[in-house]
């Protein structure tokens, strides 16, 4: 988390824009919130696990680990959103 916001307050600075530090915000709200919520924060840590228990991108498991993800930090952005 802090080597992104480093990478959003370089590209910030060196753009002049605040839109980089924008995303890390929204980025950082999410995780936040999954973390916040024990019921994203189970799912998001055990397809994360099972993320990093595949091969690889071909292995049968890793998709739906992906999607799950993907689903969490959906439902998290859309909590921090309103």
């Amino acid at each position: 988390m802090e080597h992104h916001k480093e990478e959003a307050l370089t590209a910030a600075i060196q753009d002049g824009k605040i839109g980089h530090l924008q995303h890390w915000l929204t980025h950082w709200q999410t995780q936040v919130e999954i973390e916040r919520r024990p019921d994203l924060a189970a799912r998001y840590h055990a397809a994360l696990t099972v993320v990093h228990g595949t091969s690889g991108r071909e292995d049968p498991a890793f998709r739906p680990a992906m999607n799950e993800l993907r689903a969490v930090e959906a439902e998290a952005g859309q909590a921090v959103s309103l």
